[in-house]
C-alpha cells in the first residue's frame, strides 16, 4: 500500500517536472503570500521571496530538549546557534543555488520555503528539459563548497588548531572563551555543510537532489517515466528506512543530538 503511494507520488512529481509550465510563477507566489502557516522573511537576492514555516521552531525545541540532558548552558546556546541562524543561512544559500540555476536556464522561480526538514525551492521546469533539471538539482549542493571554505577561514581567524579539526569536541571548549566557542562552531558548521552536501548529492532518494539527479539521468538514458518512478520510489523507501534506523541508533546509543534530526529527515 505505502509502496503504491510512493510510486504514484514520484510519478506525479516527475510528470509535472517535465511537463510544460502553466503560469507556475503566479501559483507559487500565491502559495507564499496566502499561506498563513509561514513567516514571510522577505525577498533577498534577485527578488526571490523566502518564507519560514512555523514548524521550523519545532526543530529548535527538539534540539534544545535533546541538549538539555547535558545540563550545560553553553552547549544549549551552541545548539541554538547552530540550528538557528547558521543552519538557516546554510539552507537559504543551498536553495538559492537551485533558484539561480533555474533562472539561468530560463525557468520560473516562485520562492523558497524553509521548514524543519530543510528547504524547498519552488521552481518550474527549465527550457533545457531533463538536462536542465539535472543541472538545477546539482546546483544546490555545490553551494556548500564556498560555505565550507568560509567556515575553514573562520576557524583559522578565531585561532583554531588544524591538528584538532574534527567532528568531535569537548563540552568544556564551549565555555572556555568566546573564541573557543566560535572555533567549535566553525568546525561544526564545516562538517554540517559537508554532511548536507554528501547527503543531498550522493543519497539517491527522491525528492532529495541526489534522487532528482538519478531520475534525470534515467530519463536521459531512455527509461520510461513509469519505470523511473518505480526505481526512485523503491530506492527512496529503502534509504529512508536505513536513515531512520541509523538516526535512532546515533541518538540513543551514540549520544549524538544530531541523530534525532536525521531520524526526522528520514
Amino acid at each position: 500500500f505505502f509502496f503504491r503511494i510512493a510510486r504514484s507520488a514520484a510519478f506525479h512529481r516527475l510528470h509535472t517536472s517535465y511537463s510544460p509550465r502553466l503560469s507556475l510563477t503566479m501559483v507559487m507566489r500565491s502559495l507564499l503570500t496566502e499561506d498563513r502557516s509561514s513567516l514571510k522573511i522577505g525577498s533577498c537576492c534577485c527578488g526571490i521571496p523566502i518564507a519560514l514555516h512555523y514548524s521550523y521552531f519545532l526543530l529548535l525545541l527538539i534540539e534544545l530538549a535533546a541538549s538539555a540532558r547535558y545540563l550545560d548552558a553553553a552547549f544549549s546556546l551552541f545548539m541554538l546557534t547552530l540550528y538557528g541562524p547558521v543552519l538557516l543561512l546554510t539552507i537559504v544559500l543551498h536553495e538559492l543555488g537551485h533558484c539561480w540555476m533555474t533562472r539561468k536556464l530560463g525557468g520560473d522561480v516562485g520562492g523558497i520555503v524553509l521548514w524543519p526538514l530543510g528547504g524547498f525551492a519552488m521552481v518550474g521546469p527549465t527550457d533545457c528539459g531533463t538536462s536542465g533539471d539535472f543541472r538545477v538539482a546539482i546546483a544546490g549542493p555545490l553551494t556548500h563548497i564556498p560555505q565550507m571554505i568560509f567556515w575553514v577561514a573562520m576557524f583559522a581567524a578565531f585561532g583554531g588548531n588544524f591538528s584538532q579539526f574534527s567532528m568531535s569536541y569537548y563540552l568544556a571548549e564551549l565555555s572556555d572563551s568566546a573564541a573557543s566557542f566560535f572555533v567549535v562552531l566553525s568546525q561544526t558548521a564545516f562538517w554540517t555543510n559537508l554532511f548536507i552536501l554528501a547527503f543531498n548529492l550522493f543519497v539517491p532518494a527522491y525528492p532529495l537532489d541526489g534522487g532528482r539527479c538519478l531520475a534525470a539521468y534515467l530519463i536521459m538514458r531512455g527509461y520510461r517515466m513509469e519505470k523511473t518512478a518505480l526505481i526512485v520510489s523503491v530506492t527512496a523507501m529503502v534509504l529512508s528506512g536505513g536513515l531512520l534506523l541509523f538516526g535512532m541508533i546515533s541518538f540513543f546509543f551514540m549520544h549524538s543530538p544530531n541523530g534525532i534530526y536525521m531520524a526526522l529527515v528520514s
